[in-house]
């Protein structure tokens, strides 16, 4: 019985094609079989380096049908590798199914490591990357980018995210809404000739976008949450929501809510309350504008708010 074969996982340039390694060239021309996203742009990289091997399309919507047959050139000895369009395989990108299902069948995966966005990007930063959250795409719909940007409100370590130049202002402006205005770095065309790197706070690259029709991949570095700004965290949540559903039901309105208890944050209801910021609205509605306002204010004194008849005691 033959030998069974190898499944290769390539990381391919991201840009500047002499990027690649020595090794992920060698085993690229000693491949039976080259599986990638976008055969036209992976044979542009094989041609640059004189490789001429067999190329197959493999992606999200061939991948259910694809698979079996793989395994069954797998189980007969051909050595396979995985690429992807740039940068490494499986991350925001097709592989994951395949490699799980190599494994189950008892295949040995040969990663071959090389470029990467995420850690390019996270390099030229100059924010911590001792610890980071990787969101890949977001949803295209905003909707859906929200409820998943809302999860992570509080995280307090580097964000990392993938984005098409056509969604790029939509998705700073949703950033804004649901994380509001911190620290970042744009970084697009990674390693190419009209490579950008941009640090600068969200409200200023919504600002520098609206009359700019960006190209090419970006990936977006994001601050984390400065936690010692957010002052309902934990268990001061729950006693922040009992007070505000209180108040309401008592029929006071979201500004003289937030007038009571920011008393000592020089609150100007006329000015500071966003436009259209609802007191005729319903109360759990009310309650949700109300938490995610508070989230933004500054820390709690020491002592605590007086509210007279209901108080709120720092912990």
């Amino acid at each position: 019985m033959s030998e069974r074969g190898k499944l290769f996982v390539v990381a391919t340039p991201i840009g500047n094609l002499e990027d690649f390694s020595a090794r992920g060239k060698i085993t690229l021309e000693q491949a039976d079989l080259i599986l990638c996203e976008d055969t036209r742009r992976t044979r542009n990289l094989l041609s640059h380096f004189g490789i001429r091997n067999r190329v197959e399309s493999f992606h999200q919507h061939n991948q259910a049908e694809k698979i079996p047959e793989i395994l069954a050139g797998l189980d007969q000895g051909n050595k396979i590798a995985l690429a992807t369009d740039a940068g490494t395989p499986t991350v925001s990108d097709p592989g994951a199914k395949l490699i799980r299902a190599a494994l189950e069948a008892g295949i040995k995966i040969v990663p071959i490591p090389g470029p990467s966005a995420i850690t390019t990007a996270l390099s030229a930063s100059g924010f911590n990357s001792d610890r980071f959250l990787f969101l890949g795409f977001l949803p295209a719909k905003s909707s859906e980018r929200k409820k998943i940007l809302e999860k992570y409100q509080s995280f307090s370590e580097t964000i990392v995210i993938f984005e098409a130049p056509h969604r790029i202002r939509k998705t700073i402006g949703d950033l804004l809404e649901i994380l509001g205005d911190r620290e970042a770095c744009l970084c697009r065309e990674l390693t190419k000739v009209f490579e950008e790197i941009k640090p600068a706070s969200l409200s200023r690259l919504a600002n520098d976008l609206q009359n700019q029709n960006p190209k090419g991949e970006i990936t977006l570095i994001l601050a984390g949450a400065d936690l010692s700004k957010n002052i309902y965290r934990n268990e001061l949540d729950r006693d922040l929501e009992d007070l505000i559903e209180a108040m309401l039901k008592e029929g006071k309105t979201s500004k003289e809510i937030i007038s009571a208890i920011s008393g000592s944050s020089n609150f100007d209801p006329e000015s500071d309350l966003p436009v259209g910021f609802g007191d005729q609205i319903r109360p759990r509605e009310s309650m949700n504008q109300l938490l995610i306002y508070f989230q933004k204010l500054p820390a709690v004194p020491s002592d605590g708010f007086d509210l007279g008849d209901a108080s709120f005691q720092a912990g």
